[in-house]
């Protein structure tokens, strides 16, 4: 007996019909975990358990364009060698978007940042900037929109970092030293970043050679003008200081070589010709007690003349990579390893 299929045009699947409607593809909320900040703290509390950390400080801040709460923690522990580690966790609603530290007990290279620094306050080192105050992390130190996060290393050098619903990303910092401390150069409420060259103990010049990086674009550079105008009123064109009143004599060889080696490198710094400048160095008294400290410091100073271009004029780069490649900027997705 035969078998007679029958068909119907309302009965036939259409395998083109999409289960997420006419879009035919799902929505990004499909792949998006819903936010929720509480779970990502109970996340970061079950790991600093585990990592023997115990919670220092604790700062909240606004992320922009009503992203939600930002919540930065400070972690302090020992090592297997004894020694004090630190360690630094950021979250957001969308989950934990930075993670440094604390640093393996075995790892020889201690340069990365894994200390919290609270707040920055003008012309203190984070060992002496404890107490909150306006420029604190959490908040935007640069007024680029975003809030910031700081950090420092165990030599005391200090990152930010710009704080992002889904990540963080460290700002370029473009300086002759290691940025250590900030000031406020122009009283303009914005923090510059600066270092000092490390003076060695009995030096008996010790000059105070300071380098400053405003913040301009997406970068901290000393290439500013906030910088550039910091450096020309210290490179001292003529006997005048900075408030513009002729400044008496130096009485003794050695104050007189320290404002001579100051000057020269404000002055490399302003962008002035190098050979000129150093020319200048070159021609001062020295004495032979004084001599081989000079000879260190005028080795500094001439590390921080710009490199000419291709037309041979003196262009003022950032600090250059290995190989003599320069620096790039932090992408945005960065963030720090964890140990």
């Amino acid at each position: 007996m035969g078998v007679l299929l029958l068909s119907s045009p309302s009965c036939t699947s259409d395998h083109q019909v999409s289960p997420w409607g006419a879009a035919r593809t799902p929505p990004l909320g499909a792949y998006v975990a819903p936010p929720d900040l509480d779970a990502h703290l109970r996340a970061i509390d079950v790991e600093a358990a585990e990592l023997g950390l115990e919670l220092e400080v604790e700062l909240r801040g606004a992320l922009p364009r009503g992203g939600g709460e930002v919540v930065l923690r400070g972690y302090a522990g020992t090592d297997t060698l004894g020694r004090r580690t630190s360690a630094v966790r950021a979250a957001t609603p969308r989950g934990v978007i930075m993670a440094a530290g604390p640093l393996d007990s075995g790892r020889v290279d201690r340069s990365q940042a894994t200390r919290l620094v609270p707040s920055l306050v003008p012309g203190a080192t984070p060992e002496g900037a404890e107490q909150l105050g306006v420029f604190r992390s959490g908040t935007d130190l640069n007024r680029d929109g975003a809030p910031d996060v700081v950090l420092s290393n165990e030599a005391g050098e200090l990152e930010i970092w710009a704080v992002q619903p889904f990540g963080t990303a460290r700002y370029t910092v473009e300086l002759a030293v290691p940025p250590r401390f900030a000031l406020d150069i122009d009283q303009d409420g914005i923090l510059e970043l600066a270092g000092r060259a490390p003076v060695r103990e009995g030096d008996p010049i010790a000059p105070e050679l300071v380098d400053v990086a405003g913040f301009e674009g997406d970068r901290y550079t000393n290439r500013g003008s906030a910088a550039q105008a910091f450096h020309t009123a210290r490179a001292g064109a003529d006997d005048r200081g900075r408030d513009g009143k002729r400044q008496e004599a130096p009485k003794d060889d050695a104050a007189r070589v320290r404002r001579a080696i100051e000057q020269a490198w404000h002055a490399l710094l302003a962008g002035r010709p190098e050979k000129e400048t150093l020319a200048a160095l070159d021609r001062e008294p020295v004495p032979p007690a004084l001599q081989p400290a000079f000879a260190a410091h005028r080795a500094r100073v001439a590390s921080v003349a710009a490199p000419p271009d291709a037309a041979g004029a003196p262009t003022r780069e950032g600090p250059r990579g290995p190989g003599g490649a320069p620096t790039r900027p932090q992408g945005a997705s960065e963030t720090p390893d964890r140990r």
